[in-house]
């Protein structure tokens, strides 16, 4: 699931800086698995060498902050004269917080404090995955998330297909705090010949027999919000 979700930032290319050899170069070999190119510098200067030798083809910039020479802000403030809209992340320690506040000028994207975590690696990969508006994944719970372009819904691991009209009614349960009926008739049923009561409790029950929680419930004469529990 996890090389599926992240397979669409394989065509990216990245330029990580940091100053640690041994850092540097287990975190690479984990950017590795999701990047298409890993480019490596061990500071500012380099890193600014290798960003204007490559700056057509480079799409995330990582940076530490605190390295010899020139550091993570001097170089984010350089790429800036170049690229307004360039991905810039700050790893940190937590003891950098005037670094950090300097860096709030940069327009970073987020900024990952240290250590670099296998937790903190999947959120920043998701943080990618909604700036180039790649991702399919839409997250209902920490457990649960809809594949929506594979119509599936994922429940601690457990595939489930959806037919068309269950994924997107899925959507619209993960982006709205209520799904209208006026809702279900537009997206879900051709507009023109709205389904009738009994067509859209059928279609709930059935889809509620087919999950391990239940995702959703009624609200008499509004619609159907999300709210997840286990099935009784």
């Amino acid at each position: 699931m996890i090389a599926d979700k992240y397979s669409k930032l394989k065509s990216k290319s990245i330029l990580y800086v940091e100053d640690d050899l041994a850092l540097r170069k287990s975190v690479a070999e984990i950017f590795a698995n999701f990047f298409d190119r890993v480019l490596l510098a061990s500071d500012g200067d380099e890193a600014y060498d290798i960003y204007i030798e490559n700056q057509n083809s480079i799409d995330i910039v990582i940076t530490d902050i605190n390295m010899p020479n020139t550091n993570g802000i001097e170089l984010g403030k350089h790429i800036r004269k170049y690229r307004r809209d360039l991905p810039i992340v700050v790893i940190s320690a937590y003891t950098e917080t005037e670094y950090l506040l300097e860096s709030i000028n940069l327009n970073i994207l987020t900024y990952v404090t240290k250590p670099f975590t296998t937790q903190k690696t999947l959120t920043l990969l998701d943080k990618f995955l909604e700036y180039f508006e790649l991702s399919s994944y839409i997250k209902l719970s920490d457990d649960i998330e809809l594949d929506y372009d594979k119509s599936l819904l994922h429940v601690e691991g457990e595939k489930i297909e959806l037919s068309n009209k269950e994924r997107v009614f899925m959507k619209l349960l993960a982006e709205n705090s209520m799904v209208t009926y006026e809702m279900i008739e537009e997206y879900m049923w051709d507009y023109s010949k709205p389904p009738s009561q009994n067509a859209v409790k059928s279609f709930m029950q059935k889809l509620k027999r087919k999950l391990p929680y239940e995702l959703f419930h009624n609200r008499r004469g509004e619609g159907y919000y999300l709210s997840i529990s286990p099935v009784k």
